[in-house]
């Protein structure tokens, strides 16, 4: 049963697409053929239509006016662009250098804090070591008491 309906699709699947060619056939048959509006190409080296009448000088000039315009606007174009590129480059430039001094300015910010950390630890660790021997001499512990210093000589 499997192979009868194998055999059904197939022969469906051919009927369809010979139906399918014969309908498009006589469009593409009529879409062929050359518009009536054009002789068919003779193949022949005649000079074209423009060479045989060439145009007046004042269509000549006229033209010439057209393409010195488009030329110059074109130049403008290209020396707007060239400036714009240069501004973008100016820009991006400051812009790099400033984030620089900006990341320079950030990391030597946190050198210095880490820095004073460092110093403010010590400083504590020296003045409770002083609190304390101030504490000890007042208490009686002569050993921890300041000397007094030698006099200057003078």
């Amino acid at each position: 049963m499997t192979i009868m309906k194998l055999r059904i699709s197939r022969t469906a699947s051919a009927v369809a697409l010979l139906a399918s060619c014969l309908a498009v056939a006589p469009l593409s048959a009529q879409q062929s053929s050359p518009p009536a509006e054009q002789a068919p190409d003779s193949g022949s080296m005649e000079p074209s239509p423009v060479t045989v009448n060439p145009s007046s000088p004042e269509e000549q000039a006229a033209r010439e006016a057209a393409n010195a315009r488009q030329l110059e606007m074109s130049n403008a174009q290209l020396q707007q662009n060239a400036a714009n590129q240069a501004e973008y480059d100016a820009r991006r430039s400051s812009y790099e250098s400033q984030m620089k001094l900006y990341e320079n300015t950030v990391e030597s910010r946190a050198r210095a804090e880490a820095e004073y950390a460092q110093i403010k630890q010590l400083y504590d660790a020296i003045h409770a070591q002083w609190e304390a021997d101030v504490a000890a001499c007042n208490a009686g512990n002569r050993k921890r008491c300041a000397q007094t210093p030698p006099p200057m000589p003078q």
